[in-house]
């Protein structure tokens, strides 16, 4: 895979794919990066700011809705998560990291089994929150990230999945992180699955 170069956002979050960020944007040179990518219809990327230190793996993302946007260029917004990337060299230019990244290969599923296993689970859990009423959006997924959309995870726990170098080391990870979040009590009201 070749690279390619894109503006880099260290935050102190981690953002897999299909993961829908809801941002504020302030700071200048960000609010430069966000116009230039809506403009363009490009991505940027997220990388966790690590005390200081950036990861060298991320999340590319693109704007996916302006909720607002202020007189004075900030911007409020939702931006969804599209690839997962590792840096292999940045710059900075005006104050902003460029990071030089080569995308990472798409989840493959070489174990049919594991999968099924994965989604058994998170059925049950859909059950268990009482949300049978959108199974058909629901059982489509088939790539690990899917399984995550709406689930909020502490950021340590998110990276580990970030660093997992296969789809199927993710979907074992997922699975054992399902099996404990059905062992424990659930509240409704918690919003560990989305409505949709």
């Amino acid at each position: 895979m070749k690279n390619i170069k894109i503006p880099l956002f260290p935050l102190n979050i981690v953002v897999f794919p299909y993961e829908e960020v809801p941002l504020h944007i302030f700071e200048p040179r960000y609010k430069k990066m966000i116009t230039e990518s809506i403009e363009n219809n490009t991505p940027f990327g997220i990388v966790l700011n690590n005390n200081g230190s950036v990861d060298n793996i991320g999340c590319s993302l693109n704007v996916t809705k302006v909720l607002k946007h202020y007189d004075d260029g900030e911007y409020d917004l939702i931006a969804t998560g599209k690839k997962c990337f590792q840096i292999i060299d940045k710059v900075k230019e005006d104050d902003l990291w460029i990071g030089d990244i080569e995308y990472l290969e798409h989840p493959v599923i070489n174990d049919n089994k594991i999968l099924k296993k994965v989604q058994d689970k998170y059925l049950e859990l859909l059950v268990k929150l009482g949300k049978e009423s959108n199974f058909d959006i629901y059982i489509q997924r088939k790539i690990s990230y899917q399984f995550l959309i709406g689930i909020s995870l502490p950021i340590k726990l998110k990276r580990n999945i970030l660093l997992l170098d296969s789809e199927q080391e993710r979907l074992l990870y997922i699975y054992d992180l399902l099996d404990k979040v059905l062992s424990q009590p659930i509240d409704n009201n918690e919003g560990i699955i989305p409505n949709a």
